[in-house]
């Protein structure tokens, strides 16, 4: 794989487990909980660039705003600016996004959106600008249904809506981004204290797996390569939020060995209710 790829791979995992919930348009009543965070990007101990999240649930209803920004060496062949924005309703088992919608700019300035609407068990309503190129690999619409976009998998993986109770790793989110359908597995690993080089946390983590795993929207020969994609590693630590009964699943560090070096995303920030958890 390019180091491209496996940049992306990672980037799926901290982006899909970083935070949840949020505030929509109508502005639901209920107990809220806010989660902030950032992350560094690495390959090879170099820094590649930063993504951070901010995220808020009242009632059942959520909404997230993630910013990825490149930088470093990394620029000279994947520069990247991407900021997204979803929200929809936590439901009994797992979650109904409503609204998503992203902005790419790469190094040459050219923009991409995307946005995906959600109405009632439908597949979402596509609009992409420019549009995407037919590439002959399109997804059915049986595969699109009853998915997540990408930063309602935040929401599906840390507000615990889709994993028990006792083990935030035992979830599996279904995404279509607009373009490609894959599935993001997690399992547990086991689990450990460890202590962060960056002293932003000292304390128990469950040790997950994640995998990444394309269903449509790929060349026939990725999907057949699934098993050859990097494992990709991540310690999760559990905090309570405001909201009783619930707690966060965040993301500590996640990480994948590659021919490249070590890619990883490193937590930088943590804070639940506009305070830094202990």
């Amino acid at each position: 794989m390019t180091l491209r790829g496996l940049l992306y791979l990672v980037l799926l995992a901290p982006t899909a487990a970083l935070a949840a919930g949020g505030e929509s348009a109508d502005a639901p009543s209920g107990p809220a909980s806010e989660l902030s965070m950032a992350m560094t990007l690495y390959a090879g101990g170099v820094s590649l660039g930063k993504v951070d999240m901010d995220a808020t649930i009242r009632g059942d209803a959520y909404h997230v705003v993630s910013n990825l920004q490149t930088s470093g060496i990394v620029n000279a062949f994947w520069q990247a600016q991407i900021q997204a924005i979803s929200n929809g309703r936590v439901a009994s088992g797992g979650l109904k996004p409503q609204l998503y919608d992203s902005f790419d700019t790469n190094h040459t300035g050219k923009k991409q959106q995307v946005s995906l609407t959600y109405e009632n068990d439908a597949p979402p309503r596509l609009y992409a600008n420019p549009k995407f190129a037919n590439t002959g690999y399109d997804v059915k619409p049986d595969l699109e249904k009853d998915t997540v976009d990408p930063l309602s998998a935040v929401v599906l993986i840390t507000s615990g809506a889709g994993a028990k109770p006792d083990n935030p790793c035992a979830v599996t989110a279904p995404v279509f981004d607009g373009r490609r359908r894959y599935n993001i597995e997690m399992e547990k690993v086991g689990d450990a204290v460890k202590k962060m080089d960056n002293g932003l946390y000292s304390g128990h983590v469950t040790v997950c797996e994640i995998r990444y795993r394309q269903l449509a929207g790929f060349k026939p020969k990725l999907i057949k390569e699934n098993e050859k994609f990097p494992k990709i590693n991540a310690w999760v630590a559990t905090f309570p939020s405001a909201i009783a009964g619930r707690s966060y699943a965040v993301p500590l560090r996640v990480w994948a060995d590659t021919p490249y070096g070590v890619v990883a995303a490193v937590a930088t920030s943590i804070k639940i209710d506009g305070e830094k958890p202990r």
